[in-house]
């Protein structure tokens, strides 16, 4: 008798078991404060994601501005990918 449950358990309890940890991962992104000069309002910050760094390649931009990392308008955000 004993057998036969942990036959019929054993199974259920694994695909729940695994179930709960697929809905229990979650993909992190990392958000970033970067900083644009505005021509009227001055130097503005927006809120963007991880894949703006300093190093070479396609410049961040938000509404045509390129992005720097501090207010100081120093160093220029780049992405990897256009």
């Amino acid at each position: 008798m004993k057998t036969k449950i942990f036959k019929f358990i054993l199974p259920i309890f694994a695909m729940l078991l695994a179930v709960g940890f697929a809905f229990a991962t979650d993909v992190k992104t990392v958000s970033q404060t970067a900083y644009y000069n505005h021509p009227v309002l001055g130097v503005q910050s927006v809120t963007i994601g991880d894949e703006c760094k300093v190093q070479s390649g396609f410049n961040c931009e938000f509404n045509g501005y390129p992005l720097f990392k501090e207010m100081a308008l120093v160093n220029q955000l780049r992405k990897i990918n256009p």
